[in-house]
């Protein structure tokens, strides 16, 4: 009968944010954070004055993670590769009576792009694409080009050829009539 329930939530705090072997003070609500982050570790703390070893935690990093992901005692959240973008860590606590604290606390991540993962680049990507794409296109037509011009001047040399020998033994045939008309008058 006398012992009495807590119905106190406790406090949670985020301490620091861990990126790549760098520590980040998380004293504001916003963080940005440098381009190419691998690991990330977000340290919180809860004050609870009666047994501070049973306090529970939950997190969640929104744009990332699709719950509340359930910590334990443990005091520290990890993410490994997280990517480019805008994301929001919310932590929240309960105490040894299973009280929880609602509202816990927040921060804004943002983690800066390489420039292979900008917009920009992509476009440049895909424009690049199209210009071999149309070099490509433009030398096939040069090549067919060439296959007709060779094929054309190898029909016109034929056809120049049997005019030739038309028109010289047209040429012979009247030649050889005048001379026999000479050598008979």
């Amino acid at each position: 009968a006398s012992i009495r329930r807590n119905t106190v939530p406790p406090p949670v705090r985020i301490r620091s944010v861990g990126a790549d072997q760098r520590t980040f003070r998380a004293g504001t609500d916003a963080l940005e954070l440098p381009a190419g982050i691998r690991n990330l570790q977000i340290g919180y703390t809860a004050l609870s004055l009666s047994i501070p070893e049973r306090v529970r935690f939950r997190y969640r990093l929104e744009g990332h993670d699709a719950g509340w992901q359930e910590a334990g005692t443990r005091r520290m959240a990890f993410y490994s590769d997280p990517g480019p973008g805008t994301y929001t860590f919310r932590v929240i606590a309960a105490n040894n009576d299973g009280v929880w604290n609602e509202v816990g606390d927040s921060l804004t991540l943002t983690i800066a792009p390489l420039y292979y993962q900008t917009w920009w680049f992509r476009v440049l990507c895909v424009l690049l694409a199209l210009a071999i794409v149309w070099i490509a296109y433009l030398l096939r037509l040069r090549h067919l080009a060439l296959q007709i011009r060779l094929r054309l001047r190898e029909r016109y040399g034929e056809r120049e050829r049997i005019a030739r020998e038309l028109h010289d033994t047209l040429l012979q045939g009247t030649q050889g009539l005048v001379l026999r008309l000479r050598a008979g008058s």
